[in-house]
């Protein structure tokens, strides 16, 4: 009798075993068949080593609802949180690193994964967009008069004073700006409404201000700021 129950029980492990490979490829042709090719590049902003912020522009291997795979040259570590920028959708999605590997150049070829999937995000990704027209379209304009600004990085809000404007970004005078690459919460009045966006630091000098621009912004933003800039252009 009991060899019959040992019989059963080596049947059910091979069954089991056969069962769980199975599964293993189907679960892996699901994440092959889903994955595509993107002969484009991708904003990246994350922290690196020490903490210092950082935000380039990355060229995308292969991606899916899923994650990505990219080419990075800032170096990362698996479990590392970032942050990729899609600017045609001015969407903004959180992913993980789960994988790194050294290329033949000084880059890395990062795999990072999204906390749920997100198909949508990729859409459009890499096109122009009206935005970008606009932003060649509208210069920097000057502000004598300045106007007031609230933003907040890591810490507290902060009131300072614009320079100059334009559909890009702005420059802000502040004694102590965020370090390159920081991202920030700004928002503005125009005579329209608020204009609200997420900005990042691209110049920094202390003392001085900082030049800050513009990742993500909504459509209802959008046309309050072009409004004013088209209005102060005359």
């Amino acid at each position: 009798m009991s060899q019959i129950f040992e019989a059963l029980r080596r049947a059910e492990a091979l069954e089991s075993n056969r069962r769980g490979r199975r599964e293993a490829g189907e679960s892996a042709e699901r994440r092959r068949s889903g994955r595509r090719s993107i002969a484009t590049q991708i904003r990246v902003y994350g922290h690196g080593q020490g903490l210092s912020p950082f935000f380039e522009e990355n060229s995308i291997l292969n991606a899916s609802g899923t994650g990505a795979l990219l080419r990075m040259r800032t170096p990362v570590v698996a479990g590392q949180k970032l942050l990729l920028i899609n600017e045609a959708t001015e969407r903004v999605q959180e992913c993980r690193v789960v994988r790194t590997s050294c290329c033949e150049s000084l880059e890395l070829e990062v795999a990072v994964v999204f906390p749920t999937p997100q198909p949508e995000f990729w859409n459009h990704v890499g096109e122009q967009g009206e935005e970008g027209i606009e932003k060649r379209k509208l210069p920097r304009i000057m502000l004598p008069r300045g106007m007031s600004i609230t933003w907040r990085g890591c810490g507290e809000s902060v009131i300072s004073r614009v320079q100059t404007i334009s559909a890009g970004g702005l420059s802000i005078t502040t004694p102590a700006p965020p370090a390159n690459g920081e991202l920030l919460h700004v928002s503005f009045e125009v005579p329209a409404g608020e204009v609200g966006a997420q900005a990042i630091v691209r110049h920094s000098h202390h003392g001085e201000g900082m030049g800050v621009e513009f990742v993500t912004m909504s459509v209802e933003a959008r046309a309050r700021l072009n409004h004013l800039l088209q209005k102060l252009l005359g």
